[in-house]
């Protein structure tokens, strides 16, 4: 329709803007996604573009993940969710088609593809930093990302962060040098400050890696400084989470964290539990006097008053108001309650369990709720609502169910629903609202397409690595990496956010190889 050069332009801006919306939600994302493909309809040139695809088994193999989720949904119960699930993935086979049949990537637009995803991703941070220190306070980590989830923002800073370092050793010129590592130090900043686990795990990881590889590519004074640098980093986060390990759970000798038989009032406590729950130190079901917590609490803040009898009403927050008292040393009884500040009956009305937990960085408030997941899941006690544990649960049905349906698996639309029931037949102790996915890319593949299923996605990760390894950029490798651990611990390709981002990055490093290798057959 357009001129060659109109239609190249075009699709280097949807190209720019696609990753630049992927930092931005949804919508921005899905608008860039019908520009590029919209252009390619519209260049027209199909004959060429399907003999140009005929022959690349490298396609073919990229678009074999969509396609068996295609036969799945012919052996599925639910169509409609089976029809959603397709339509989710639709960039696995989208992105192949219109990159490896447009123009190849000049070195110079690979990097305005870059730094336009780096722009993106200052919008995303600066607007989480501003929200969650000067539009809110007291936020909890789950909510310091606007956009995405913690887990995958954490993610996608990870690759801005490897293709910033990637940046600082490439460019010649000063200037963006120097703007290139500011940004760097800040993005690495806002892992820890918002606290995303998950993201700053990561970075660990693709840090180890790449002192690894630079170690053989640096003169010495660099690669021991950096060595240097990675094992203070190391040793410092251990030595802060043990701290926040010891503050939450070892005991203190205290009078509190002794059976005691009487308040001062003269009732008698009781006692629930002697080596669980623990908040700074202090064990949290022991000496509790129902009746004077439930009297004094209830006279104090009558809009937010509980009961236990005749019928239990609001036990939230006295699940919350026992973990208060024993973070503050505060006995369990109307004494206790009546040495609470305006402050701590406003924190406990927010269920916020500890009175530290509003002046803890984020990152300490998420090794907080961690260090609890784990004495909660060590001690057996509930582990609904916790990220890491459950996973232990969701993971179980997930292989339940592969093996009652290993080869081909239960069909494209039916996980959820399959799952569903497996956590009822199985007696999880999960709450029904908690019947999530497997948090697991592998296991999810495996239970809605088999091994079979399986074995393509798997060939598909690594046939590239194979055939193009001298060609591959080395910005694929830290992506890579990082792609695999998501995929352990998250369902990527199951939402929009990630299956964009992992079908665009991939394809786009992976067309470029293909391309260069190509050239390098004609040279």
């Amino acid at each position: 329709m357009f001129t060659t050069k109109t239609h190249n332009f075009i699709y280097l801006f949807a190209l720019c803007n696609l990753v630049f919306g992927i930092m931005l939600g949804s919508s921005p994302t899905s608008v860039a996604q019908v520009l590029l493909l919209t252009n390619w309809v519209l260049e027209g040139d199909f004959l060429r573009k399907w003999q140009q695809l005929k022959q690349n088994i490298l396609f073919w193999i990229l678009s074999s993940v969509f396609f068996i989720h295609l036969l799945g949904m012919f052996y599925s119960q639910d169509f409609w969710m089976a029809f959603h699930d397709l339509r989710t993935k639709l960039p696995l086979v989208l992105a192949p088609l219109v990159f490896f049949t447009s123009r190849p990537l000049k070195q110079k637009e690979l990097h305005y593809v870059f730094y336009s995803f780096l722009l993106g991703c200052f919008f995303n941070i600066t607007w989480c930093l501003v929200y969650s220190f000067i539009i809110q306070h007291g936020l909890s980590v789950r909510e310091v990302s606007r956009f995405m989830s913690h887990i995958r923002l954490g993610l996608f800073l990870n690759i801005a962060i490897a293709i910033l370092t990637y940046l600082v050793f490439e460019i010649q010129n000063k200037y963006k040098k120097i703007i290139c590592f500011t940004l760097l130090i800040y993005f690495v900043s806002a892992l820890f400050i918002l606290g995303l686990a998950s993201g700053i795990a990561n970075f660990f990881c693709i840090a180890f890696f790449g002192i690894i590889y630079l170690f053989f590519k640096q003169k010495s004074r660099v690669k021991y400084t950096l060595v240097v640098i990675f094992i203070f980093l190391t040793g410092y986060s251990f030595l802060y989470l043990k701290d926040v390990y010891h503050q939450q759970l070892s005991i203190k000798q205290s009078l509190y964290n002794t059976k005691l038989e009487k308040s001062s009032s003269g009732n008698l406590y009781s006692h629930f539990d002697f080596v669980g729950q623990k908040e700074n130190g202090n064990y949290v079901l022991i000496n509790i006097q129902l009746d004077e917590l439930k009297r004094e609490w209830n006279k104090q803040m009558p809009t937010d008053s509980f009961c236990f009898k005749p019928q239990a009403h609001n036990l939230k927050i006295y699940e919350v108001l026992v973990r208060y008292l024993a973070s503050k040393d505060l006995s369990k009884d109307s004494v206790g309650i009546s040495n609470l500040s305006k402050t701590d009956k406003w924190n406990i009305t927010h269920n916020i369990t500890n009175f530290l937990y509003p002046d803890w960085s984020f990152i300490h408030k998420r090794l907080y709720e961690l260090v609890n997941e784990f004495d909660e899941y060590q001690n057996g006690r509930n582990l609904n609502g916790h990220s890491l544990t459950m996973r232990l649960y969701f993971w179980k049905a997930a292989l339940f169910i592969i093996k009652e349906h290993p080869i081909f698996g239960v069909g494209t639309g039916d996980v959820q629903s399959e799952l569903n029931n497996t956590y009822i037949k199985t007696k999880s102790p999960l709450e029904p609202k908690w019947y999530k996915r497997p948090h697991n890319q592998f296991l999810t593949i495996s239970v809605s397409l088999g091994l079979i299923g399986l074995f393509f996605f798997i060939f598909s990760l690594i046939y590239p690595l194979i055939t193009l390894n001298k060609f591959l950029p080395i910005l694929y490798w830290p992506f890579f990496i990082l792609a695999i651990n998501s995929f352990i611990l998250e369902d990527t390709l199951e939402s929009q956010a990630g299956i964009s981002f992992f079908a665009s990055f991939n394809t786009l490093f992976l067309c470029f190889a293909y391309f260069k290798k190509q050239q390098s057959l004609l040279d």
